[in-house]
């Protein structure tokens, strides 16, 4: 079940309208579907995205105004590439969601059929600012960037949410991926 993030204060401005009939259950569940169906159509449109490689990832990560970064999220484990470093590269990338529970071999082919591969952490820092509040809503992974600690896991970023703060993790790559879990693509 996908965790939902909302304020107290708008739970109790919900609570009290619904209490003094200014709002029912059936019009808080057409908001629900409506929102929800907007969520559908904005993770099937493609968003066009210029990456910006002549800032560090530090500038990056700093840009993305995050309230919790993973520690290990550095340009030493997550190099920019040589040949894009300095560029501009503009980019058209898509949300994937499967809607169901599914490994990352699974998601990666199932993009590859569509003509698309996996973002990576540069990819979907731009993303990010573009759409700050997006990962508000449902986890966004980028399996284009693979970090292996010492002990050999490997790990990918993710960026989620945990109660309000705004976080860009890192997580396991041999994991499951649960069905509200998007996935950040670039067209090849």
């Amino acid at each position: 079940m996908k965790k939902v993030s909302i304020a107290v204060s708008d739970l109790q401005a919900v609570l009290t309208a619904l209490e003094e009939g200014k709002i029912s259950i059936k019009d808080i569940l057409t908001l629900i579907n409506k929102e929800n169906d907007q969520v559908k159509k904005d993770s099937e449109e493609m968003i066009t995205l210029t990456v910006d490689y002549s800032r560090t990832l530090k500038q990056m990560i700093a840009d993305g105004k995050y309230d919790w970064k993973n520690e290990n999220i550095t340009e030493k484990n997550f190099p920019i590439p040589e040949e894009v470093k300095g560029k501009k590269v503009e980019i058209s990338t898509k949300l994937f969601h499967f809607n169901r529970d599914i490994s990352s071999e699974d998601a990666k082919k199932e993009m590859d059929k569509d003509g698309f591969r996996p973002a990576t952490l540069f990819e979907q820092q731009a993303f990010a600012q573009k759409h700050p509040e997006l990962q508000r809503q449902f986890p966004i992974v980028a399996l284009g960037s693979v970090w292996q600690r010492t002990l050999g896991y490997r790990l990918v970023p993710c960026l989620d949410v945990d109660d309000v703060e705004r976080r860009l993790g890192l997580f396991w790559l041999v994991r499951g991926w649960r069905a509200y879990y998007r996935f950040l693509a670039v067209r090849k």
